[in-house]
């Protein structure tokens, strides 16, 4: 689906570019309250969202998908770090 919850799915090109982002939900539940999260933070936290177990930040798989992501987003400006929902 386009869909998670009530919330609608982006398309997955251009992510990379607005990493390192600021999420106020991070803020709440980091020890520092400072919400800045990396794109291996955010793979596992879409994992949760579908209840599949995340892989380890920094891992093989998260660094696989990175490199994908990064390299289909190649050419794109890099506008972050930025700030999300």
């Amino acid at each position: 689906g386009s869909k998670i919850r009530a919330d609608i799915l982006s398309p997955a090109l251009g992510h990379p570019t607005g990493f390192p982002v600021y999420r106020n939900k991070w803020a709440g539940a980091s020890a520092k309250g400072d919400g800045m999260g990396t794109l291996h933070r955010r793979y596992g936290g879409c994992n949760k969202q579908v209840r599949a177990k995340p892989y380890k930040a920094q891992g093989p798989e998260y660094t696989a998908l990175e490199y994908f992501h990064t390299y289909m987003s190649n050419g794109l400006e890099i506008n972050g770090p930025g700030a999300r929902k």
